[in-house]
C-alpha cells in the first residue's frame, strides 16, 4: 500500500464522465479540493483517468475504500492514492515537442560551422574570382 496522501488516482471512467460527474461520485466521502480529468492533448478527450484532491488524507481514506471496484457508468473503476512524480532537473529533462529547444540547438550549430569555416578560410586564403556575366 502507497502512503496515504490526500489525492486520489481514479481510472477505467467513462470518457463522458466530466467533472461535476466526478464531484457527485466523491462529494459523499468529502470535501474536494481539486478535480484534474486527463485528457488527449490533441482532440481534447478525455483517457478515462483523473486525480482528486480531497480536503484530507482521511477523506482520500474514506473514498478508496468506497468507490475502489464499484461499477460507474457499466465500468469497474478503479481508485488509489495518487503517487507523487519524482523531481527531476529541468535541464536534464528533454521534451519531445520542445521545438524552441531544437531551434536553440541548430542555431548553435550553424553557428560553430560558420566559425570553422571563417577560421579555415584565414588560415588558407584563396582568392575567388567571379566570373563577370556578358550582356549579349
Amino acid at each position: 500500500m502507497q502512503t496515504p496522501n490526500a489525492t486520489v488516482y481514479i481510472s477505467n471512467l467513462s470518457y463522458n464522465r466530466d467533472r461535476n460527474g466526478l464531484k457527485s461520485m466523491f462529494l459523499p466521502f468529502g470535501k474536494i479540493k481539486n478535480i484534474k480529468i486527463i485528457v488527449e492533448p490533441t482532440t481534447n478527450q478525455s483517457r478515462g483517468m483523473a486525480f482528486v484532491e480531497m480536503s484530507s488524507a482521511a477523506d482520500a481514506k474514506k473514498a478508496i475504500e468506497g468507490l475502489n471496484e464499484t461499477i460507474v457508468d457499466g465500468r469497474t473503476v478503479k481508485v488509489k492514492y495518487a503517487t507523487p512524480l519524482k523531481s527531476t532537473p529541468v535541464k536534464n529533462v528533454m521534451m519531445k515537442s520542445s521545438k524552441p529547444q531544437k531551434d536553440l540547438e541548430f542555431k548553435e550549430i550553424q553557428l560553430k560551422k560558420k566559425a570553422r569555416n571563417e577560421a579555415k578560410r584565414k588560415s588558407n586564403p584563396i582568392t575567388f574570382k567571379v566570373a563577370s556575366k556578358k550582356k549579349s
